[in-house]
């Protein structure tokens, strides 16, 4: 705090005294004022010479060092806020410490404020006084301060900017007779908007209105920095980025969706191979229609009472985010209103087809076959696998029961999959998805599969799990329907640790009335994927026979699936070590843990572990593929970048308590935990690019 004061004394006091003998003063202001309807609009000008600025009624960084420029109005009127302008930044790191700015204003600035009048008062005799620093980077600072009185009404080009809402606020009419302002006035009781408060991107949006009948037509012309784009109203395949939306406000108006120009593609591949992202570049008109209620009231030119908001982001290497509040500033060139019909015809088509039947059997062919995505990605998770396993041993015993014959319980065990996915997606989802994902289940679940593992190595002599198979042996004397019922509602719950996030999205659907008939039908889809292959796998046993030496392919497919089933099992416990927070299971540690039991998954399958015939060809082919997967995953432990399956499974932080942790050649990357605008203030800073990373638990 002491070190604070004395850079504040050091910046302000030693400069005014190098600055005092100064003879010209470097800043001047003058007051000018118009009276109409009981409302005073007084516009402050103030001009400033060469590199002389002075700061904004705000300083911006709370760390800034300087004196902001205040107004004070004379009592005895209902004033309105005072509007300063657009400010710019100044650097102030070397005064008040790294990314410090200020907010300045340079060469010409006009402030607007507007008052009330009471009843018979005059605005004769008003004062207004300003207090601030007028500074110069090389000059230092002076004291900035003026009691001005009013001029007069001042060029028409002054007032032809005045902000209409500062009258709203006063409950006073826009413009008066004379059109003082060449604006129109907001309606009392909408949210007027604060231009000097909102963040703008690198673009600029000007608004202009005309009206034909009953149709209000408004043009909204964009001005995008060159070398930067504004990204369009839907963005493509991409969803790294802000959609722009745009939104009007007038009293009576029912608006149209804007009719936006063909967009351009702007490549991202450096976020994905092939990938783009709509946008627009330079200067580009957005045309909305409106039409106007009977008997709506609007100004004495025909034209309602408009303004609106547009919120976006435009992006060069960077991005930042673009919101700007707009008034109408009358009717523009005829020009700009060239592209009117062709534009909205354009639009028009696009409308028409957005809206029509084939659109939205295009919507539910989508939905389906995001369906049957979420279903294979379920199968590759590895909380499916240990049913494998589990399937071929049931089904083996029932085709030895049936003499071979298990394909109408294979076939109702598909069907019960579906159905159950069906049943528990829509009634009972709800309660489903928070047992799936509870951090207590999930170390059950890990528990679970170390015991199933043990078992398929041998080492004891039980068969996993031990309830449902004398369950599946009494149902199977009343003809196994109900065995194969219970498997199927195994492998649902089992899964549903992987499953959750797409089946959560479904029930989604489910939230809004009229969409329960699309719901069972993604869940349908979903299970059906899910169930095709262990339909398979159940039909595998009755062609087993057949097969020579099928008792020794049976015993290598079982002990190799224990190997899967303890990789699957440090999935589940990396589950609740996130949740908990225990940070025991890093990254690194999960993908060597990984690495060594696929190591000896694949040294077994070579026949280290074993004697008697050498190992087949098929099983020599498996045994390579094992490897190389061994060592992707320790290739992933030394930091290097893996598939984006291999990244989900594995967990998201590095080190832990147990100081397992590999840095990649390059180093690594800082990290700001849940602070978005600190971490985009630093790589800002630092020039660097952005991740954002959105995790989940399970």
């Amino acid at each position: 705090m002491l070190r604070r004061t004395l850079l504040a004394s050091l910046a302000l006091a030693v400069p005014v005294l190098a600055a005092s003998g100064t003879a010209q003063e470097p800043a001047k202001a003058r007051l000018f004022t118009r009276t109409a309807d009981g409302i005073v609009r007084a516009a402050i000008e103030i001009e400033m010479e060469g590199a002389w600025h002075i700061y904004h009624s705000d300083l911006g960084h709370p760390n800034a060092i300087g004196q902001p420029t205040t107004v004070t109005l004379p009592e005895g009127l209902q004033w309105s806020e005072v509007r300063f302008p657009e400010p710019k930044r100044h650097d102030q790191s070397s005064v008040a410490g790294p990314g410090t700015f200020i907010l300045v204003h340079e060469h010409e600035v006009v402030l607007y404020v507007a008052g009330k009048l009471a009843e018979g008062a005059s605005a004769e005799g008003l004062e207004i006084k300003l207090k601030g620093l007028v500074c110069e980077d090389l000059q230092g600072c002076i004291p900035f301060r003026r009691t001005l009185t009013s001029e007069g009404p001042g060029p028409d080009e002054l007032f032809a900017a005045f902000p209409a809402d500062l009258v709203a606020t006063l409950g006073g009419g826009g413009a008066s007779g004379e059109q003082e302002s060449g604006l129109p006035a907001i309606t009392i009781g909408q949210e007027a908007p604060r231009e000097d408060e909102i963040e703008k991107g690198e673009a600029d949006t000007t608004l202009y209105v005309r009206t034909e009948g009953s149709e209000v037509r408004a043009a909204l012309e964009i001005e995008i920095t060159p070398g930067w784009h504004l990204y369009h109203e839907e963005l493509g395949p991409s969803t790294f980025g802000i959609p722009t939306t745009i939104t009007l406000h007038g009293a009576g108006v029912t608006w149209e969706a804007p009719a936006w120009p063909e967009p351009e593609k702007f490549d991202q591949s450096d976020i994905e191979k092939g990938l783009y992202i709509l946008g627009h570049e330079g200067t580009l008109v957005v045309y909305v229609r409106g039409t106007l209620a009977p008997g709506a009231v609007s100004p004495g030119n025909g034209t309602p009472e408009v303004w609106g908001e547009i919120a976006g982001q435009t992006c060069e290497k960077v991005c930042l985010d673009y919101r700007e509040t707009f008034v109408s500033r009358g009717r523009g060139p005829d020009a700009l209103w060239s592209a009117w019909e062709a534009q909205h015809a354009r639009a028009g088509r696009t409308e028409a087809g957005a809206s029509g039947a084939p659109e939205e059997e295009k919507s539910l062919l989508l939905f389906l076959l995001a369906a049957v995505a979420g279903g294979l990605f379920a199968l590759v998770m590895p909380c499916t696998y240990p049913m494998i396993p589990i399937t071929i041993s049931f089904f083996t015993k029932q085709s030895e029961r049936r003499g071979g014959s298990a394909l109408s319980l294979s076939l109702a065990y598909g069907a019960g999959i579906v159905l159950i996915f069906v049943l528990i997606g829509v009634v009972f989802g709800s309660l489903i998805i928070p047992f799936a994902t509870h951090p207590v289940t999930n170390l059950v679940i890990a528990i679970a599969f170390v015991y199933f593992a043990l078992v398929l190595f041998g080492l004891v002599n039980l068969q996993p799990p031990a309830w449902l198979m004398n369950m599946a042996g009494s149902a199977s004397t009343r003809g196994g329907f109900v065995g194969v019922f219970l498997m199927g509602a195994t492998l649902v719950i089992t899964s549903f640790t992987c499953t959750a996030p797409f089946v959560g999205s479904l029930l989604s659907f489910g939230a809004s009335e009229g969409n329960l008939v699309r719901v069972a039908l993604g869940m349908g889809v979903f299970g059906l994927t899910m169930a095709i292959p262990f339909v398979f796998l159940s039909l595998v046993p009755a062609r087993i026979k057949a097969m020579p030496r099928s008792g020794e392919w049976m015993n290598t497919v079982k002990v190799f699936m224990g190997f899967v089933e303890l990789a699957a099992a440090l999935k589940f416990f990396s589950n609740s070590d996130l949740v908990w927070n225990w940070q025991l299971l890093s990254r690194e540690l999960f993908l060597l843990l990984w690495g060594v039991i696929f190591v000896a998954a694949a040294l077994f399958l070579f026949g280290v572990f074993t004697r008697g015939a050498r190992p087949g060809p098929r099983r020599l082919v498996s045994a390579g593929l094992t490897l190389l997967l061994a060592l992707w995953c320790f290739w992933g432990m030394s930091g290097r970048k893996l598939d984006f399956v291999m990244t989900a499974i594995a967990p998201n932080y590095s080190g832990g308590r147990l100081g397992w942790e590999w840095y990649t050649p390059g180093g690594t990357w800082p990290i700001v935990k849940d602070d978005y605008d600190a971490a985009r203030a630093r790589a800002a800073a630092e020039g660097k690019l952005l991740l954002v990373n959105f995790t989940g638990f399970t």
